[in-house]
């Protein structure tokens, strides 16, 4: 098999980037290692992570290939220990046309930190990214979505270190995440005169009281590609740009077995051998485009009509 490095030199380029589309979804990755998925949190310490074979770079360069196969641009949301191990990766990211955006330095989420731990956090990685990228990092994404309503107060740190916005909450109930009563569409938050964050939410469609999730991650790789191919038709009718999120750890044939126990076995690895036609899939049936092109193309004439969330 290729070396992720040799696979950097023969990466094809990319057709010319479609143009930003206001009513596009946005299409998101997750850069990080298997072992940073929450549900090893307890299971692989983080001491002990350097004796795991890192399999992101292999990972991300399949998913770079298969957006540039689908003449595709997105945005990678890239952890900074990841970015600073791998700093070819993240040029090659950049290289394909695609956004560099920080996911957080070491995959903390936001409901284990004091906001000073948080800032540290979040300082470091975008440090670290555009170091690396010699550009500046507009977006942000919370290690396994844990912007929540306790810890609204992250949206006045991340605008003072210099975000633009963030795609951090889930308007849905989960036992690890999820902020139900956010609302389904982009908000200005912490908003300070003429300084706001967007946050720009993940994926949902309400049934009566409940908003079912899909687009990413597990609902992706275990919903029937027509379900999901449905909600996305109903979010296109709403005007509601969708979001897709994929972690390389997804699309990983080889991913390492690591004991865990059922419920949690069954959460990480279920779909994994689908999950890359099922991207494909979605690539080749909507149109998609990277995150930051939401704040290039909201309208201004608009923006007043998107309800505004101010910090309290």
């Amino acid at each position: 098999m290729p070396s992720p490095s040799s696979d950097m030199a023969s990466l094809r380029k990319p057709e010319q980037a479609p143009q930003p589309e206001p009513n596009a979804s946005y299409l998101t990755v997750d850069v990080e290692e298997y072992y940073h998925a929450e549900v090893f949190s307890g299971i692989v310490d983080r001491a002990a992570r350097k004796k795991y074979p890192p399999h992101v770079e292999r990972n991300t360069m399949e998913l770079i290939r298969l957006f540039n196969d689908c003449n595709v641009r997105g945005t990678y949301f890239v952890l900074g220990t990841v970015a600073k191990k791998h700093p070819g990766l993240i040029r090659a990211i950049l290289e394909s046309g695609n956004e560099i955006a920080s996911h957080g330095n070491d995959h903390r989420m936001i409901t284990k930190m004091s906001p000073s731990e948080f800032r540290e956090d979040v300082r470091r990685s975008k440090q670290i990214l555009e170091d690396i990228t010699g550009m500046a990092v507009l977006g942000y994404r919370a290690p396994t979505f844990s912007i929540v309503e306790k810890t609204e107060w992250a949206y006045e740190i991340l605008l003072n270190e210099g975000f633009r916005y963030s795609s951090s909450v889930f308007p849905i109930r989960h036992d690890r995440y999820g902020w139900p009563g956010f609302g389904l569409f982009p908000r200005k938050m912490a908003v300070r005169g003429n300084r706001w964050i967007w946050e720009i939410p993940l994926s949902v469609e309400r049934f009566g009281f409940i908003n079912v999730p899909f687009g990413g991650g597990g609902y992706l790789r275990l919903y029937p590609m027509p379900l999901t191919k449905y909600f996305f038709r109903r979010m296109s009718r709403d005007d509601r740009p969708a979001v897709v999120y994929v972690h390389p750890w997804e699309i990983d044939r080889q991913h390492p077995r690591i004991a865990m126990p059922a419920l949690k076995r069954m959460r990480h690895y279920l779909g994994i051998s689908g999950m890359e036609e099922k991207v494909r899939d979605l690539l080749r049936s909507f149109r998609f485009g990277r995150m930051d092109d939401f704040i290039k193309c909201v309208p201004a004439a608009r923006e007043k009509d998107i309800p505004a969330l101010v910090g309290r």
